[in-house]
């Protein structure tokens, strides 16, 4: 076994570890503290971008003026006719002609508000206003005047950028491994490339030096499975308890992948959307119970999804990728590579929780907002490997991953944190 690098390990989740399970809050609070964290936030880099001759204001100050030349900071709420709603699905004439559910409800005809803590105005701008490229819960800076109609006419637009980003100074060569989407359930159509994975990881494969320089795996969620699990009458007993041993089964079979691996690397392991953990964002770390082998190991870990790390000097952010699944719903964004660079523009995670994508309520924080820009940001079980450096503003260097499912493509992602480079490797076996 490969004699790994030492690498400076800090574990920055622990905002996404619930300390209570209060679920019967109301979301505005969640949406109140974005708003004034973000505000907080935006207001000195709207000074700097502008200038302090454009005043900053509250929609309440304009009392119906018009031609007032103003920056406003609020939440864009996205006015969408074919977003899900439960109120129109309990209705009377939903129950009468039900509609089918639709996988995406972007329209041109979509209708952008912004609101501050106390108005709302509907926007509008034209090529400075890219209505299809945005999403319920964004906070933004706007620069514009209002019309005589009553519309806030947007000439610029300025959003977070994720905050200012500290100096990568990682010297060696570490290299980051991401995985997502295992899908032990049918692991038996891939069995083969999770050995040669195995192999390779332990550098015996001839890579004993490539192997040395790997530091750290992560597991960006669905282990257990990678879709939904069908609808079971409850009638159907025996069906229902032969689902659930394959489950049992397929955590046990992780567990001794995980505790393969972690003898030797760190293993962090996240759960995703159709793993057996809780349904709402922050979804929490797997018990150590249900990987009784893997856990005995120090080098093993369950983490929370998102999940947040520092390598060294490295800043890494992931999720599993419910928040680009939801963005790409409600948007015309043309790929997960872009719905996850917009994220990262945007500062915040998971801009459309809550509105379509579940989370707990929050009362006095928002820990999605990214205070600090990421200088490597993933994002799991996306259609297929996409991969890019973005330059931010002040030349903030952040390394895009959108990793696909294993299972599908039985394939990885390597991450250079001293260069931020990466390159997907492929275990797939060809079978007659």
């Amino acid at each position: 076994m490969a004699n790994r690098l030492s690498c400076a390990y800090e574990n920055l989740s622990s905002s996404y570890l619930l300390t209570t399970t209060d679920y019967q809050k109301q979301f505005c609070h969640l949406y109140t503290h974005r708003l004034a964290e973000m505000t907080r936030l935006l207001t000195p880099l709207a000074l700097k971008e502008w200038g302090t001759q454009v005043p900053i204001m509250k929609l309440c100050e304009l009392r119906g003026e018009q031609n007032v030349q103003c920056i406003i900071i609020g939440t864009i709420y996205k006015h969408q006719a074919h977003k899900p709603s439960i109120l129109r699905d309990i209705s009377e004439e939903n129950q009468l002609a039900p509609q089918p559910q639709r996988q995406n409800y972007s329209e041109p005809e979509d209708k952008l508000i912004l609101e501050d803590e106390l108005q709302r105005v509907r926007l509008q701008g034209g090529e400075f206003l890219e209505s299809h490229k945005l999403a319920t819960g964004i906070v933004c800076a706007v620069k514009g005047d209002t019309d005589s109609e009553g519309f806030f006419n947007v000439e610029k637009i300025l959003f977070l950028e994720s905050g200012p980003q500290k100096p990568l100074t990682v010297k060696r060569n570490s290299k980051l491994i991401l995985i997502s989407g295992l899908d032990q359930l049918q692991s038996h159509n891939f069995v083969d490339a999770l050995n040669m994975f195995q192999y390779w990881l332990s550098g015996c494969f001839d890579n004993k030096s490539e192997a040395q320089s790997q530091v750290r795996l992560i597991v960006a969620g669905n282990s257990v499975r990678s879709s939904a699990m069908a609808h079971v009458p409850t009638l159907q007993v025996a069906r229902h308890q032969a689902n659930a041993n394959d489950t049992v089964q397929a955590i046990s079979q992780l567990d001794s992948w995980f505790a393969s691996w972690a003898k030797a690397i760190h293993v962090d392991v996240m759960p995703g959307a159709y793993d057996p953990a809780n349904f709402m964002l922050p979804q929490q770390p797997f018990h150590k119970c249900m990987f009784p082998l893997a856990a005995q190991l120090s080098s093993f870990q369950s983490v929370t999804n998102p999940y947040i790390c520092r390598l060294d000097s490295a800043l890494v952010v992931g999720t599993a990728g419910q928040n680009i699944a939801d963005l790409l719903r409600s948007t015309a964004l043309d790929s997960s590579l872009e719905a996850l660079r917009c994220t990262l523009k945007w500062g915040h995670v998971a801009p459309t929780a809550p509105d379509t994508l579940a989370c707990y309520p929050y009362i006095s924080s928002d820990p999605f907002i990214m205070k600090e820009c990421p200088h490597v940001y993933f994002a799991g079980n996306c259609e297929k490997f996409e991969t890019d450096l973005h330059v931010g503003s002040g030349g903030k260097r952040t390394r895009l991953v959108c990793l696909p499912s294993f299972s599908k493509t039985q394939s990885v992602a390597v991450i250079d944190l001293a260069t931020l480079d990466c390159r997907q490797i492929k275990f797939s076996v060809e079978t007659e």
